[in-house]
């Protein structure tokens, strides 16, 4: 009887533990159904914007108004154009399994109605296996670049005309470099993922305080702070006491303290983080590659962080189109990028 009644109360637990199981796997299945998924075409076939071909893609009002260009521009954007084709004749695109890469895309619409918003950031997060290193490396939205089916310009009209199929398409092609997935996410998108997160500590310098003091109470002086959306968004915007090579840092540090933030989550805070961020961000990831990643993300915070920011070397901005763009010396950099992309990686090479 005895035996019965023993083994009665195992099945029961049995049962029970399974039911768990079950109800767990369908509560992680439902959460990943809100990922915003956009599979990427790998090709050239782009949806046609409603503006003109020769139109720029929206920016900052910010930007400068239109001036002639003097001989020496001129000469310089000829010279420019020629070494971007010089560098499009080199068709290998490094890869290794050892070295994964996802760009972040943070975009705008700015005041205008376009079917996609232009990338104010572009940062790639370069997990390198071998090394256990996250390199968080800044790509410049001011970079004079090859853009499939349009004209050279600015970076951050990739997104703008194409989204992010054609804004990768061009990271690709001009890099020299494999990224494997993506993650987007609006202004807006952005604010609410602070919120959520319960704002983010950041030390800022005196000449970011007066900025923030500008738009926001309670910022006397330099100190560290815990912003809300509103605010996170503005300090990773402001560019105008410094440079736009500064604002960049400003965006890498902020990703830096979410990470230092995370550090802290219980395996358990996740998944409900999951539920709240998946609907504000699109992304190429599947249900079964996010939820691995998502179970290695401990594992990465344990890892050493680097920054970078690609152009390496300041150059000086001319005009192209109405907007400033930096002509890079892109045989130095795209070297560059590689030697820290790749640190105690052999790469493999594909067709770009």
């Amino acid at each position: 009887m005895r035996f019965f009644r023993r083994h009665k109360i195992i099945t029961i637990l049995l049962a029970l533990f399974l039911a768990f199981v079950l109800f767990a796997v369908g509560y992680v299945w439902y959460v990943l159904d809100k990922i915003n998924l956009i599979e990427r075409t790998g090709n050239d076939t782009l949806i046609v914007p409603t503006y003109a071909e020769e139109e720029v893609a929206p920016e900052e009002e910010e930007d400068i108004e239109d001036i002639k260009l003097n001989k020496e521009q001129s000469t310089a954007l000829l010279d420019a154009d020629a070494q971007i084709r010089a560098n499009l004749d080199d068709s290998k695109k490094w890869y290794s399994n050892q070295v994964f890469n996802v760009v972040l895309f943070g975009y705008d619409y700015g005041n205008k109605s376009y079917p996609y918003g232009r990338s104010d950031a572009m940062i790639v997060l370069s997990l390198n296996k071998t090394a256990k290193k996250v390199k968080i490396i800044s790509l410049s939205r001011t970079a004079y670049a090859a853009i499939p089916g349009y004209k050279n310009t600015r970076l951050s009209h990739a997104h703008g005309y194409g989204g992010p199929d054609l804004a990768i398409r061009a990271i690709e092609l001009n890099y020299k470099f494999r990224i494997d997935r993506f993650a987007a996410c609006s202004f807006d998108g952005f604010k609410q993922i602070i919120d959520i997160l319960g704002g983010v500590k950041i030390e800022l310098t005196a000449a970011e305080a007066q900025v923030m003091r500008e738009h926001f109470s309670g910022f006397k002086s330099a100190g560290t702070y815990n912003l809300n959306g509103e605010q996170a968004l503005l300090y990773v915007r402001t560019r105008k006491i410094d440079t736009d090579r500064d604002r960049t840092g400003r965006q890498r540090k902020l990703l830096i303290a979410l990470a230092t933030k995370a550090r802290s989550f219980k395996s358990t805070d996740y998944l409900w983080l999951l539920d709240k961020i998946l609907p504000l961000v699109s992304t190429d990831f599947t249900k079964t590659e996010l939820l691995r990643q998502v179970a290695s993300v401990p594992g990465y915070l344990s890892w050493n962080f680097e920054q970078h920011l690609i152009p390496a070397k300041p150059y000086k901005l001319v005009l192209r189109d109405n907007f400033e763009v930096i002509l890079m010396n892109w045989p130095y950099e795209v070297d560059y990028l590689h030697e820290i992309m790749y640190e105690d990686v052999i790469p493999n090479y594909e067709d770009a």
